[in-house]
C-alpha cells in the first residue's frame, strides 16, 4: 500500500509540474533568487524525448493490428508527456536563495530548507559520486551528510554549525551537498544574502 501511495504521489507530481511549466505558474515556494540544476541532465532527457517521438510513428507502421496500434499510441503519448513532465519538474522547482535561508530542491521529491543562522560555511567543490541516486546520505565523524545528487555529482557544500533537521528523510544533518548549474553565483548570492 505504501508503494502504491508513493507511486501515485510521484505520478501526481509529474503532471502538476507539467501543468505549472506549460502555463508558467509561479513557484509556490515563494520569493527568492532561483538557481537551476537541470543543465547537465538536459541532454539525457532530450535524448529520451527524441527516441520517444521517433518511436511513435515507427510502431504505428510496424504493428499490423489496429487495436494494438491504438493502445501502443496512447501508451507512447502518455510516456512522452510523462517525460516532458519530468523535465518540467526540474525546471519549476529550482534551488532558492531567500532572505531566511537556502532551499535545496530536486524536482518535487526533495525540498530541504537550511536557515542562514545554521550555516557555518557555504562553498563550491565538485564531487563525483559512485552512485547517481538522487538523494544520498553519508555518515562521518562530524555527523550525517545529506547529498542531493544530479547525474552522480554535487558541486556546492553547505557546512552547518551543528546538526540540523532540514527536511531530508533521515533527520539532522551536519552538511548538505547538492548540484547547481552556476555554483559560484549561488554561493556569492548566498554569502550576500546571509550577511545582509
Amino acid at each position: 500500500m505504501t508503494l502504491l501511495r508513493t507511486a501515485m504521489a510521484y505520478e501526481r507530481g509529474v503532471w502538476v509540474s507539467l501543468f505549472r511549466w506549460v502555463f508558467r505558474r509561479p513557484d509556490p515556494a515563494g520569493p527568492g533568487t532561483p538557481f537551476g540544476y537541470s543543465a547537465t541532465m538536459m541532454p539525457v532527457l532530450l535524448a529520451f524525448l527524441g527516441v520517444s517521438i521517433v518511436e511513435i510513428p515507427i510502431l504505428h507502421f510496424l504493428l499490423p493490428w489496429q487495436t494494438v496500434r491504438i493502445i501502443v499510441f496512447v501508451i507512447s503519448v502518455w510516456g512522452l508527456l510523462w517525460m516532458v513532465g519530468l523535465l518540467g519538474a526540474v525546471r519549476v522547482h529550482p534551488h532558492l536563495v531567500t532572505a531566511d535561508g537556502l532551499r535545496v530542491r530536486h524536482s518535487f521529491t526533495v525540498d530541504a530548507f537550511v536557515p542562514w543562522s545554521a550555516v557555518a560555511q557555504i562553498r563550491t567543490r565538485n564531487r563525483p559520486l559512485e552512485s547517481s541516486k538522487g538523494l544520498q546520505f553519508e555518515e562521518t565523524d562530524r555527523g550525517l551528510i545529506g547529498k542531493v545528487v544530479v547525474l552522480g555529482q554535487t558541486n556546492v557544500e553547505v557546512v552547518l554549525r551543528a546538526p540540523v533537521d532540514v527536511g531530508l528523510k533521515r533527520g539532522p544533518v551536519s552538511e548538505v551537498h547538492f548540484w547547481a548549474d552556476d555554483p559560484r553565483e549561488l554561493v556569492a548570492r548566498a554569502d550576500l544574502v546571509s550577511v545582509g
